[in-house]
């Protein structure tokens, strides 16, 4: 009979983009994207032939807690500036605001990485509001969606 001794928690991750915009403290849930390779179907006689395709990745998603303090290093809506900003009428070019991202995972003691994700070409493509209720003493979430070009499992 299999039996697991210690099984992988949740709750002990990170989330590092380079350069940094989010306080890694302040992230209270990431989403790792889906993978898919599309299949391609080609003819042969009588039958179907399927072959790999093109590879698709889902969005990052990141569940945040909204800080008291607006730092500079937790700003993800200057961020999504550099991405289209309607005051100006454009954004910058990809290159200058895709951004890399590296989500590890740990052991119960907190220091040994037991997998890792390494998401390339990252960007903020939305963001969804905060609610508010006066009846509730719960902490501010913000929900940002990431758009991503690659992700690979490192670890």
């Amino acid at each position: 009979m299999a039996q697991i001794s210690n099984p992988r928690k949740q709750f002990q991750f990170t989330i590092n983009i380079t350069p940094g915009t989010i306080d890694p403290f302040l992230a209270q849930k990431v989403t790792i994207p889906d993978f898919e390779i599309e299949i391609a179907e080609h003819g042969d006689v009588n039958y179907l032939v399927k072959t790999g395709g093109i590879h698709k990745f889902g969005n990052v998603t990141i569940e945040k807690i909204t800080s008291a303090t607006n730092t500079v290093t937790d700003n993800i809506w200057e961020w999504t500036k550099m991405v289209q900003d309607v005051l100006v009428g454009g954004g910058l070019l990809p290159i200058m605001y895709k951004r890399f991202i590296q989500v590890d995972q740990f052991d119960p003691s907190g220091v040994v990485v037991l997998a890792s994700w390494a998401m390339y070409g990252a960007w903020p493509t939305k963001i969804n509001g905060v609610e508010f209720d006066r009846k509730s003493s719960e902490n501010t979430i913000e929900s940002i969606e990431l758009a991503v070009d690659q992700v690979y499992k490192i670890k």
